[in-house]
């Protein structure tokens, strides 16, 4: 409640604007945003990555486009220019952040590097330049919340060709992001309204649930473990179906990424989809 208060308040007085001072992000201005292509130019019929690199100061951060208890993740509103098409913003790994009051969040310290593919239509010019404009929103947090704002206005050369490419941190950061979950790495099964997680043997295991995951009883005491047991609210009514069986409510999905950090400490993340459960399937009177 404090925090929401706090975020009010601000809005009040203004949203923060982002720049790019020569001492980097401070107190007085939490984030900086740039934005850079993986190749010199973008080339027609084909592809090219934007590089969104958002700069935070020491012990504030961003949020996660997940669930959480408080704060809402950047988002990025982007004018092209005509028959070009903006992909998905790709989302790294966050961390899992409890703070006081048992809020769970799921955040980003340092810096947040988002990447969004960009399609460039076939009739597009082989010279020239592209003008792009992407209006950036956040919310950053340190012991209180500040929003803000920038305005990113760039240019994209246009060539037969894409040349070289200019940022080297796109490849490190595709290799950071959450992958689609491997088979057999993970045991799971749901035992009534629990879905049971083991992982391999010495593993510690993290759930963070995306906004589509089905209601958890509690995230703060299942979500993390050597083995989970994430407990899901039943949702909707029992009922007869055709067959005279009774249907029961149902529980999850459970949709996610699980982290999965070995005993040597390194630490990977893997999408999770599992689809949602029904309820004490009876026969009717039974």
């Amino acid at each position: 409640m404090i925090r929401n208060l706090t975020v009010l308040l601000l809005l009040a007085l203004g949203l923060t604007m982002a720049g790019c001072g020569k001492s980097g992000p401070d107190d007085l201005n939490q984030v900086f945003v740039t934005v850079s292509t993986d190749y010199e130019a973008a080339v027609p019929g084909e592809s090219v990555t934007l590089v969104w690199r958002f700069k935070l100061a020491s012990d504030w951060h961003l949020y996660w486009i997940g669930r959480n208890d408080s704060g809402f993740a950047p988002t990025i509103d982007l004018d092209l220019p005509p028959g070009w098409i903006a992909g998905g913003l790709q989302w790294p790994t966050p961390e899992r952040h409890l703070s006081e009051g048992d809020i769970l969040d799921h955040i980003y310290r340092d810096e947040l590097i988002l990447l969004q593919k960009i399609g460039v239509p076939v009739g597009a010019a082989t010279s020239g330049k592209a003008a792009l404009v992407g209006r950036v929103e956040w919310l950053a947090c340190k012991d209180s919340c500040v929003p803000g704002k920038s305005t990113v206005s760039f240019e994209i050369p246009l060539a037969a060709q894409h040349g070289n490419r200019v940022s080297p941190v796109v490849e490190a950061t595709r290799d950071a992001m959450p992958k689609p979950l491997p088979t057999g790495l993970l045991t799971t099964r749901w035992v009534g309204q629990t879905f049971q997680v083991l992982g391999p043997p010495g593993a510690e295991l993290q759930f963070m649930p995306t906004v589509d995951c089905g209601d958890l009883v509690n995230l703060i005491k299942d979500g993390q473990g050597a083995r989970l047991s994430l407990r899901f609210q039943a949702k909707g009514n029992a009922k007869v179906n055709a067959k005279g069986n009774t249907e029961g409510k149902t529980v999850g999905p459970v949709r996610g990424l699980i982290t999965v950090k070995s005993e040597d400490g390194a630490v990977e993340a893997f999408i999770t989809d599992f689809p949602a459960q029904l309820l004490n399937t009876t026969p009717d009177g039974g």
